[in-house]
């Protein structure tokens, strides 16, 4: 049998007899997504509390309110006499928000003067904000042609180009999109790579024997052939997590991939691949497993936050942006989203980040079975 088998049949009958290791590849990945799509379940916001202030007191603001009951991310909280009482309660976690309407708001339409109608929201939750004052403004601006409609005489509407409502929207304090498929698409990834790393570490570390590597290198026949065999089993069940995760946002939730999805699987089987050979190069340097799985969670663990796709890196340090580019998780990231968000992008907008996750898993896994084989010939 090849170093390869040998390996390969090893890891396999360790792992059926192990139940730790067992639940720590099968049991935690579903536990942890299982988690991750319930918090993410119907991720579009639904009946954030607003707050009304009506100066106006017409049948103009009336149909305003309305329209503003009537949006699904927005729930009328209570109406309040002032702003200033209206904030008091924002800023008490009564509302997320409050629209100020000024008087003579149906006259104002009428004539072309362009009332100014007031949105301000709890820059505490800046997110959350910004949808509710969208949705607000959406709702308000449907009602404006209804309201030019009432007081207009005749009932004829002006150009659609003529500003009729100015809608201000202010943060106070410090896009209708869902979460469930823009954090879906982030989290899962970097929560499989953090686990492929661990596994991966400790796979490889249950091998030290006083210190090193090289008994277990001895005895295998052949290094680089018996650590492929060894990690596959770990590269194969997460990458298949990752395809279940795919599946369950197209399939059961019903969001689409405007390109390959089979090409960010293929980019999900090399970013899992690289993570178990970084694991085996820090092995082969540490010498030790916890200081291994240290070292993969500062790595792996901050990779989401370095990938640009939460927090912008433009303007960010040298630090931040040279971090970045040597993570492999955010190199996956772009492939991933470029194929989400653009069906134009082929395999030739995929070939710098693909090519990027191959040298990680070449060059990591290089060194750690070259540092390997000097360990065991010294034995």
């Amino acid at each position: 049998m090849s170093a390869f088998g040998r390996a390969l049949t090893l890891e396999l009958r360790h792992l059926r007899h192990d139940r730790w290791d067992l639940i720590g590849l099968f049991v935690v990945p579903g536990i942890l997504l299982a988690l991750m799509a319930g918090m993410l379940w119907q991720g579009t916001m639904h009946k954030l509390p607003l707050a009304i202030v009506d100066s106006d007191g017409t049948s103009a603001s009336r149909t305003m309110i309305r329209a503003l009951d009537a949006s699904p991310m927005i729930r009328i909280e209570g109406s309040y006499p002032s702003e200033i009482d209206a904030v008091r309660a924002m800023r008490s976690g009564e509302a997320m928000a409050l629209v100020h309407l000024p008087p003579g708001l149906g006259e104002g339409l009428a004539r072309d003067r362009e009332p100014v109608v007031r949105i301000l929201y709890n820059a505490s939750f800046l997110s959350t904000g910004r949808q509710i004052s969208s949705a607000a403004e959406a709702a308000m601006q449907t009602a404006a042609v209804q309201i030019l409609a009432d007081e207009l005489a005749n009932h004829t509407l002006l150009s659609s180009r003529t500003r009729r409502l100015a809608v201000e929207a202010t943060a106070v304090g410090n896009a209708s999109g869902s979460y469930e498929w823009f954090l879906g698409l982030l989290i899962y990834p970097s929560v499989l790579h953090l686990v492929a790393a661990c596994a991966t570490a400790m796979a490889l570390g249950r091998e030290l024997r006083d210190g090193s590597l090289g008994v277990w290198a001895r005895s295998t026949g052949g290094i680089a052939s018996a650590l492929a065999g060894k990690m596959l089993p770990y590269v194969t069940v997460v990458s298949l997590w990752g395809v279940a995760w795919m599946l369950w946002l197209t399939l059961a939730c019903g969001w689409r991939f405007e390109g390959s999805i089979a090409l960010v699987a293929f980019a999900q089987v090399l970013l899992y691949a690289a993570t178990a050979a970084i694991s085996a190069l820090l092995i082969a340097i540490t010498r030790v497993t916890a200081a291994t799985l240290s070292a993969s969670i500062v790595y792996a663990g901050s990779a989401l936050a370095y990938s640009g796709a939460t927090l912008p890196l433009n303007g960010g340090s040298i630090f931040a942006r040279v971090w970045s580019n040597v993570l492999p998780l955010p190199h996956y990231l772009d492939l991933q989203m470029g194929q989400v968000t653009d069906r134009t992008i082929t395999m030739a907008g995929a070939i710098i980040p693909t090519t990027a996750l191959a040298a990680y898993l070449v060059i990591a896994g290089g060194g750690a079975v070259a540092l390997i084989a000097v360990v065991a010939r010294r034995l």
